[in-house]
């Protein structure tokens, strides 16, 4: 465990190093070579980072943004479904704690998957929290703390934390309140 840690650090680097929207072949293959399951046709820009041993899976044709972190625990997984749109800076965080007492709120530590149906874009900065689950073709605006829960699929979450704004319908419906 200890080997396959010091090669996802290195793993990371190099893929920060490469340039920002190029060459995603080879940051599939660095991925692949630290244990991530990526598929064809996935933008892995420069940033994106993985922590932790657990599993990520990215689906084909997905985008993953600059800067983009994912913090996976053993034991935990990312799943990321087929022409998913992952916006910069979105932050997949498996691990959490229960809340302690007044000596110490962080309590003990759990972790739990997070699972991004196929289709879904989320937004800049959104903080995917352990035990989330996005239905397919959802849509996550930038910003949003996603709590654990499962969404519908075909929904607008917005908000801190996130909440189902309202469905989407098959073509163009960007406003919302």
């Amino acid at each position: 465990m200890m080997m396959r840690t010091g090669l996802i650090h290195l793993v990371n680097l190099l893929v920060a190093l490469l340039p920002a929207t190029h060459l995603f072949a080879v940051k599939r293959r660095l991925w692949s070579a630290c244990g991530a399951e990526v598929a064809a046709g996935v933008r892995l820009n420069a940033g994106a980072r993985i922590f932790g041993t657990g599993s990520v899976v990215i689906g084909a044709d997905t985008w993953v943004g600059l800067g983009c972190t994912f913090v996976v625990p053993q034991g935990a997984s990312v799943h990321i479904g087929a022409r998913c749109d992952i916006a910069p800076d979105v932050l997949f965080e498996c691990g959490g704690h229960i809340i302690g007492g007044p000596e110490r709120r962080a309590g003990e530590g759990f972790a739990a998957p997070i699972s991004v149906g196929a289709g879904s874009w989320i937004g800049a900065r959104v903080v995917m929290l352990a035990g989330a689950e996005v239905g397919p073709g959802s849509l996550v605006a930038a910003g949003a703390v996603v709590r654990a829960g499962v969404y519908p699929a075909q929904a607008l979450l917005a908000g801190v934390p996130a909440r189902v704004v309202r469905q989407l319908s098959g073509g163009r419906d960007m406003e919302y309140e």
